[in-house]
């Protein structure tokens, strides 16, 4: 039979080595970036992605950014969405981030609204951190905004309140 202080001891020892272990970074997998909506002052994506915490303790997103650019020519900016977020220990995690990125130039609608379909791409990182690791980690990803899409931003920018059908 093993002593109860034995047993103890054991676990004591196990976790705090555990504890001291260096922390491992986590993973993170782009998913999608999806245009919700294009408007005369922005447009709006959800980007997608699926985090995986391999440690023992939970981490936090602090914020997730992203910079657009259009037809690889139309540099929209960057954008940072200051939202947290938990990452479970020892989970993947989806992390669904709306982001509204504005255009610099409302010019650059009537360029890309002969286009039958605009490619996009997003660049950006996530800032992920606790009290035992802090790290940003980068992502890419890509997409496609449709001809209506871009007609109806454009029309919208030619005359502010204007309803059209989605």
């Amino acid at each position: 039979m093993v002593h109860p202080a034995r047993s103890a001891l054991a676990a004591a020892l196990a976790l705090v080595s555990s504890a001291c272990s260096k922390p491992q970074p986590p993973t993170l997998a782009p998913e999608r970036a999806t245009v919700t909506a294009v408007d005369a002052q922005a447009i709006h994506l959800d980007v997608t992605l699926t985090a995986k915490n391999p440690n023992s303790v939970d981490l936090t997103v602090s914020d997730v950014t992203a910079h657009v650019v259009l037809a690889q020519k139309i540099d929209l900016g960057s954008m940072t969405l200051p939202k947290a977020y938990t990452l479970p220990a020892g989970q993947a995690t989806s992390i669904d981030a709306p982001m509204t990125v504005p255009w610099g130039d409302v010019n650059a609608l009537t360029q890309l609204a002969t286009a039958e379909s605009v490619p996009f791409t997003v660049d950006g990182t996530v800032e992920l951190g606790g009290s035992l690791l802090h790290v940003t980690v980068p992502y890419h990803l890509t997409g496609t905004m449709t001809r209506q899409q871009l007609l109806g931003a454009t029309l919208r920018s030619l005359v502010p309140g204007l309803a059209l059908p989605r």
